[in-house]
């Protein structure tokens, strides 16, 4: 029996997520300073760069680096509401420098992590009251 387009859809997703988040946590580990490049992503899930394009593409609707990004900076808005410094943030999620970190923070928030982190304390403070 064939899996359905739906299926395959949902299978590369989970894997291309939890490959993800199994990286980003070995590089938070070893105190890996490098990016994480598509290239990396592909052959930890044992494919070439070009099916890990397509596939990105035709599941997302973005490239893989784009895909690489958005969880990132969807893992660094947790840490940065538990109180994490986006110093450490940028350390954690494998950012080479700080500045590439709240650069593409500011690109996908429209706001650095610091003001981020402010504005959000602001809503949840209000919002208790």
């Amino acid at each position: 029996m064939r899996a359905s387009e739906a299926e395959r859809k949902i299978r590369f997703m989970v894997k291309f997520e939890q490959q993800l988040s199994c990286e980003m946590n070995r590089r938070a580990l070893s105190h890996d300073m490098c990016d994480i490049r598509v290239s990396d992503m592909a052959n930890a899930l044992n494919m070439d760069v070009s099916t890990l394009r397509r596939l990105c593409q035709k599941h997302y609707g973005k490239s893989p680096k784009a895909c690489i990004d958005t969880m990132r900076i969807a893992e660094a808005r947790k840490l940065l509401l538990v109180g994490e410094r986006p110093s450490t943030i940028a350390d954690k999620l494998g950012f080479y420098e700080h500045k590439t970190f709240s650069t593409l923070f500011k690109k996908y928030e429209g706001v650095s992590p610091a003001i981020y982190t402010q504005t959000d304390n602001t809503k949840a403070f209000a919002a208790s009251r």
